[in-house]
């Protein structure tokens, strides 16, 4: 979490299994792939700023239930359950704003000032996963069963841990570019 600037440019084009629409969730049988529906399903040769979230979204209620299911008895639910419900009942209409908004969301709760451009400038893909370097472990509510699982969504870090101890987290993968 060392940037202090991200741009984000929505003229990339929107790569099937890249990750732009999907994130990982921990439940009782390990991890779950959560996907953003788009309009278009698998045809939607188009740039990432273009891309529409399937409306209305009975996802996002499946999304949220599952969200509660899971976590409710993570010790930070609770903290964070207000913003999450609002956050994923009410999804943008376009996947871009929609990711950029929970960035934006996450980076306050967090209390890192990220400055957020959009422009041309880094495709998102690569400068993600350059910046982000796989977790050291923390406490997972099912780890007695499953042992820790890696390449979770920062939600499930945040729900775990609290903002305080993810972000001090997120700061000691530190890398050079």
């Amino acid at each position: 979490m060392h940037l202090e600037e991200v741009c984000f440019d929505p003229e990339t084009p929107f790569v099937k299994a890249s990750g732009m629409n999907r994130y990982r969730l921990l439940d009782p049988r390990g991890s779950l792939l959560m996907s953003l529906p788009i309009e278009g399903g698998r045809s939607h040769h188009q740039p990432l700023g273009r891309v529409r979230l399937v409306q209305p979204s009975p996802w996002a209620s499946q999304h949220w239930k599952h969200l509660v299911n899971t976590y409710r008895r993570a010790p930070y639910f609770d903290y964070w359950a207000d913003d999450l419900e609002k956050i994923i009942l009410q999804p943008d209409s376009l996947l871009f704003d929609y990711n950029l908004r929970i960035l934006d969301y996450l980076m306050t709760k967090l209390r890192h000032p990220l400055k957020i451009h959009i422009g041309s400038q880094n495709q998102p893909r690569g400068l993600l996963k350059k910046a982000w370097p796989p977790l050291r472990p923390y406490y997972q509510h099912f780890e007695e069963r499953l042992g820790f699982v890696p390449g979770l969504s920062v939600l499930d870090l945040v729900l775990q841990c609290g903002p305080n101890e993810a972000k001090a987290h997120l700061l000691e993968r530190r890398t050079e570019p």
